[in-house]
Formats: structure tokens, C-alpha cells, sequence
């Protein structure tokens, strides 16, 4: 009886083991794939389920969880996905490399970390020039990671932000040169978004243009976003140059599709849909109600949150409330000191 006990007990530990070992890709979507990766490279991911290997591009892939990494992993993905990067490197930080078995999961807690970094530095949290080392370092050390496209637009995006266009530009060409035409849009869009930013606006309605016209040769939820993403920038586009009424539409046909899930572009959306009626005389007020939508609702999009902040002061102040101007001010300075908005 003894021996049939300890077999039985064997076989559970096992079979919890085994359990435990199981990777679980999340596909964009939310489609789950539990089995064993058994491979990555910046172009292909490859898993094993039951017995059958199936083969996945990088953009179809939201995270990798693999079996080793720590139960502690779950409440950092929560923390990302939810915009709480700062709650997410701490529980980083308590993380031993040494306790991980296998590289991918070493290499996966690198590109976290660089990531969580990147998006503070984006909302002006965390100074620019060291999270743009922290990225550069993982892409010099992982050339071949799944993650080398999302790096690169990253890395890109900081440069934009600290005013370094051209640098930025060299760090898209990674997305425009890849073999998908997913990365190509997502290129245009990071190029319109840099162009935008210098107030190159015909230059970047060009840049957007052209990702629309990629969007044709794709589907799917991760091309679908983008394809929406380039539309935001192009309403930005037409009130820069005299069109505000056609972004208004454009915007208004973007928020009519968009899924609730997409906070980051309903935050786009909505700082675009203020700066279009900012540029339309007596729309103040709707210009005010735009960009509470993201004070309110879509906070967690740093970039977006700051400079909706700085477009609140004045038409607070328009309106006679130095009260809430003086208070959207005051927040701006103090959550993203370091953000390009807070500066001005």
C-alpha cells in the first residue's frame, strides 16, 4: 500500500512538473497556446502542442510566458498591461537571474525591464538617455530576439521624443526593412508620429498615407490597430494644415471602431480629436471634453495623458476655472517632469 501511495504521489509531482514547465504564448487577440517554444528569432516563433509545431510571426504574439519564470511574473505582466510600470520593475527587481533555468526567460526579463523603463521615459518619468542605453544594450545583446522589432520601434520612439529625428529615423528602418508588411505600416506610423513632432505635418500625412496604403495587403487585430493608428495621425495631419472639420471626421469614424480594449488609441484619438477642434473657432468646450476623455479614462498613455494636460490648462483658463488650470498644471509637473510638456 505504501509503495502504491509513493508511485501515486510520484506520478502527481510529475505531472505537476510537467504542468508547471508548459509556455504559454498569448496571441494579439487573446488566444492562448500552452506547450513548449521551441524556438525564437526575430522573424518566427515556433511551438510545440501536442506534438505539433506551429509557427508564428513576432507581431502576432503579445507575451511570451514561459515555464520557469517565477509565480511573481503573472503580477508583472498585470502591472504592464494595466500601465503600472513603476509597480512592475519593483516586482522585477526582486527577481534573481540566477534562479532562471533556461536563457529565454533570462532574456525575457531584460526586455521587461528595458520595456517597463522605456514607457516611463516615454511619459517624461524616467530620464530618456538612460532608458535608451537599457534598449540599446538588449538589442545589441539579443540581434535575433522576438522582441528586436518592438525594441527598435522603442528605442525610436525616445529619440523622437528627445528631439533626435534622425536618429530616430535609423531605428524605424529596422521595422520598414523587415519582411511583414505589418512592420512596414508600423514604421510609417512611428515616421509620421517623428514628423509630426518636428511639425513636418505635409511630410508626415505622407508618411501616414503610405501606411494606410500598406494596411491593404494586411489584416488581422495587430495590422487593424495600426491601420487605426495612422488614421489618428493623419486627422492630426489635416487641423495642422487647415482641415480641422475633415480630422474631426476621420477621428470620429476611428472612435466608432475601435474596440474598448485599445486604450492607447482611444487616448490618441481623443488628444487628436482635441487639438482638431482647438484649431475650429467657439469649439472650446468640445475641445475641453476631448481631452477629459483622457484625464479621465485613458490616463495610463503617459504621452497622451501629458499633453492632454497641457491643452487642459488653457481652456480651463479660457473658461475662467484658474482653479482646475492651476491643478492640471501642477499634475503635469509632477508626474512626467521630465515629458517634453511640462517644459514648454
Amino acid at each position: 500500500m505504501k509503495k502504491l501511495f509513493l508511485l501515486a504521489l510520484g506520478c502527481c509531482l510529475l505531472a505537476q512538473s510537467a504542468q508547471a514547465a508548459d509556455d504559454t504564448v498569448r496571441k494579439v487577440g487573446g488566444e492562448q497556446i500552452k506547450g513548449t517554444v521551441k524556438s525564437l528569432a526575430k522573424d518566427k516563433i515556433v511551438v510545440e502542442k501536442s506534438g505539433k509545431d506551429e509557427t508564428l510571426k513576432p507581431f502576432e504574439v503579445e507575451s511570451i510566458r514561459f515555464g520557469d519564470e517565477p509565480a511573481k511574473s503573472v503580477s508583472i505582466r498585470t502591472q504592464i498591461s494595466n500601465g503600472g510600470y513603476e509597480n512592475a520593475l519593483n516586482v522585477l527587481e526582486q527577481i534573481d537571474p540566477g534562479t532562471l533555468e533556461r536563457a529565454e526567460t533570462k532574456q525575457e526579463m531584460q526586455y521587461l525591464k528595458a520595456y517597463c523603463n522605456a514607457q516611463l521615459a516615454l511619459g517624461g518619468g524616467v530620464d530618456l538617455a538612460v532608458a535608451g542605453k537599457q534598449m540599446i544594450d538588449f538589442i545589441r545583446a539579443n540581434p535575433d530576439s522576438y522582441h528586436f522589432y518592438a525594441a527598435n520601434e522603442l528605442l525610436g520612439d525616445m529619440l523622437t521624443a528627445a528631439g533626435k529625428y534622425e536618429n530616430a529615423a535609423t531605428y524605424y528602418k529596422a521595422l520598414a526593412e523587415s519582411p511583414f508588411d505589418e512592420y512596414k505600416m508600423r514604421a510609417g506610423v512611428a515616421l509620421g508620429r517623428a514628423r509630426v513632432s518636428e511639425k513636418k505635418y505635409p511630410e508626415a500625412q505622407q508618411e501616414f498615407e503610405t501606411a494606410l496604403a500598406a494596411a491593404d495587403q494586411s489584416s488581422g487585430p495587430s495590422a487593424e490597430a495600426t491601420k487605426q493608428a495612422a488614421r489618428i495621425g493623419l486627422a492630426t495631419c489635416l487641423a495642422e494644415t487647415g482641415k480641422p472639420e475633415k480630422g474631426i471626421e476621420l477621428i470620429d469614424e476611428v472612435l466608432a471602431k475601435l474596440p474598448a480594449e485599445e486604450v492607447d488609441l482611444h487616448a490618441r484619438a481623443y488628444v487628436a480629436q482635441g487639438n482638431c477642434y482647438r484649431k475650429m473657432p467657439d469649439h472650446a468646450k468640445a475641445a475641453l471634453i476631448a481631452f477629459l476623455h483622457v484625464d479621465k479614462l485613458y490616463f495610463s498613455n503617459a504621452q497622451a495623458h501629458a499633453e492632454a494636460l497641457w491643452n487642459l490648462a488653457p481652456l480651463f483658463f479660457e473658461i475662467g476655472k484658474q482653479d482646475r488650470a492651476a491643478q492640471v498644471t501642477q499634475l503635469l509637473k509632477e508626474r512626467y517632469p521630465n515629458s517634453p510638456w511640462a517644459k514648454l
